[in-house]
This record gives structure tokens, sequence and C-alpha cells, in this order.
């Protein structure tokens, strides 16, 4: 008697992605846009204008640029530094994030271990979960949507309303939240993104104020092991939202969802340096730049899945390189003039055509003279 027997391949491990690509890559047919010029800047460089070189925040102002250090509040705009420490009424001086309103001009400040703060008129409002709402004076991250402040803390989410001054907490008992290590919020007009550190993505809609999560499906800590069925891994960072598109970092390596398909990415299939995501930013709907323990990883074309990744190749390299990398290929490397000696890179912001990276030992701007999407 003979006997069928059906065989199921999933995409379980890297040596069979080849055969489940359902919608290959379009073939590059140009190159991206490569920042060489940088300008590098350290408390040594700028004579204590840049108070402190571990740089947790980066907060786009218009030309200027507000920065969260571990010792206090920076902005570098027209080329001067001003700076805030606790002698200067700044309640606590590790800023882990960073909010300008757009309605008031006030910017929102998550101190780690002190609540948060509101910089208003050169004055500093404190609040802390002994005279507000707050669910934990742990804060990682804060932003604005309308009139609310939203605050990610260890203990879940807290929302201030600024014009009632009535205070919402969500954890495990008023959101689907498995875990409740909130590390990340990032607000938008009609969502608010949450990144929960074991729980994945918390989707809030402002319009129907309800949740929706996102998790990995396989369930699986140790491995992706269905590729694209979901979000990559539980354990997030961080949310970005820019053109319907919704970027998610972890520290499994990158997520990218466009309201219909998922698409994970991990650093032996793509140009991420390191699986370890501190944070990832869309600039589009196309391209995310991830700030990893290991350098900045740019998906510069989602279509050709071409990237451009900046690091140091070796621990006493004087300056880093930028390779350019296609389906998981490297096709080329340009030298570059950043010269940080650190490139455990934690935030990064793009502030007109320029790009600038915060990483555990100082801060740089990548000079975009010419810059373009995608590719030329």
């Amino acid at each position: 008697m003979r006997r069928a027997f059906l065989i199921i391949v999933t995409c379980s491990f890297p040596m069979l992605d080849g055969w489940c690509q359902s919608d290959p890559p379009t073939p590059a047919t140009g190159e991206p846009y490569v920042y060489t010029k940088w300008e590098s800047f350290t408390t040594e460089s700028t004579h204590g204008g840049l108070i402190n070189d571990h740089i947790f925040y980066l907060e786009a102002d218009g030309d200027s640029l507000w920065i969260g250090t571990e010792g206090g509040l920076v902005l570098y705009a027209d080329g001067t530094w001003e700076s805030w420490t606790e002698e200067d009424g700044l309640p606590w001086n590790v800023v882990m994030g960073i909010a300008k309103d757009p309605k008031t001009g006030d910017l929102w400040l998550a101190l780690f271990g002190e609540g948060i703060a509101r910089f208003s008129g050169g004055h500093f409002q404190h609040f802390t979960q002994m005279n507000s709402g707050l669910l934990n004076d742990v804060s990682y991250g804060i932003d604005v949507q309308g009139d609310y402040v939203w605050v990610a803390s260890t203990a879940g989410i807290s929302r201030y309303n600024q014009v009632t001054g009535e205070w919402a907490v969500f954890n495990e008992k008023h959101a689907p939240m498995e875990e409740v290590w909130t590390y990340n919020v990032s607000a938008h007009e009609d969502k608010v993104y949450f990144a929960v550190w074991g729980g994945g993505i918390l989707e809030w809609d402002v319009a129907t104020e309800t949740w929706t999560d996102y998790v990995d499906p396989d369930r699986e800590m140790e491995i992706d092991l269905y590729r694209d069925d979901g979000l990559i891994h539980v354990i997030t960072t961080s949310a970005s939202y820019v053109d319907n598109v919704l970027w998610a970092a972890t520290y499994f390596g990158l997520s990218r969802y466009d309201g219909r398909d998922w698409r994970g990415y991990m650093d032996h299939d793509s140009g991420l340096p390191s699986n370890f995501i501190n944070f990832a930013l869309g600039r589009s709907g196309t391209s995310c730049y991830s700030a990893t323990d290991k350098g900045l990883g740019v998906l510069a074309d989602f279509t050709t899945d071409t990237w451009v990744t900046y690091a140091r190749d070796s621990e006493d390299a004087a300056t880093w390189t930028a390779h350019v990398i296609v389906e998981g290929q490297e096709v080329k490397t340009v030298p570059t003039d950043l010269d940080l000696p650190n490139h455990f890179v934690l935030s990064v912001v793009i502030l007109g055509d320029d790009v600038w990276i915060g990483t555990g030992h100082g801060l740089a701007r990548g000079i975009g003279k010419g810059y373009y999407e995608g590719l030329r």
C-alpha cells in the first residue's frame, strides 16, 4: 500500500527563508543616501556645553534640539548650548523622555525615578505619584496628544488631561496588558502606541477610546518560530507610527506593520547591526532608523530591502564605516568621518535633512547635504 505524506515547511529558521518568501524584494536599481559627513559632540569637545555624554533622548523643536541626558536637560540652538540641572530647578537630572506640546509650547519631561515635569515659562512643575495620578515615579517615556499627556512607566500608563486636571490610569486591570512595564509612548492625532516590555505593542484608538494589543503569535521567547506572522517579539522598546505604518523595536529585531501585513527583520537577514534595538524611528512608511547596541541601522528602502548600517568595525577603529546591504548581502562600504568612541546608540531624531544620534558616550549629527529618499 502506498501512503501519501504532506510535508509542511514553515519559515522557522534562516536557512528556509528563501523558500518562504511569497513576495521577494524588488531588485535594487539605485543607491541609498549615505551620511558621510558628521559632527561629533562630547562634554569635553563642547567645553561642558553638553553637560553629560550619556544621551537618553532627542527631541526636535524647529531648528533646535532638546537633549535628555543622565546629567540634566540640554538645548542646542543656533550653535549654542543651554542646560538645566537640579541646581536650576530641574526636579531630577536623569531625563529619559521629552515631548513638546505643539499647542502650548510647554516641554514635558519623563524623569527616571522622579515622575514627570512640565517646563513652562522658564519654570518647572513637578508631578509624582504623591501629588498626582501617576502610577509610578519611574517614567520612561512621555508624549502629548491633544489635551492629554501620556506617560509610560514601570507600573503602567498614566494620562493627564491638561484642561480638567483629571488623571486616568491603565494597567492589567484596564487594558490588555500581559505586563505593565511600559517602555515608550508615541502619540499621534488618531492613535497612541505603547511599547510594553514583555507585553508587545499596545494601540489606543483616539476616536473609539479602545485598545488593541499586538504580540508575537507563536508565543516563543527564544526564537521567532514563524516569520512575518506578527510582531517579532513581545519584549519591545519603542513604537513609531508614520504614513499609516507602525515600526516596532524589540530586543530581538525590528517589525513593520502596514495594517495588513507584518515584516520582521533580524541581524542575520537584514542590515541591522544587532537585534538589540533601543529605539526605532520611522522616517516614512518605507524607511526606518534603528538605534542598536552596535550602531545605527537604517532601512533606506523597504521595497528593495536596502539598508545602510553605521558602526565602528573594531574597538580601536578611529571612525565609523557605512555598510550598504541589500537583501542581507553587503554590496558596498563607505568611509565616514563619524568619530564617536561609542556606538551604543540610544536615540535618533531627524531634524530637516540631518540625522542626530545619541549614544552612551556623546552626540552626533549626520549632515544631510543633498539628501534624498529611497534610491537614486
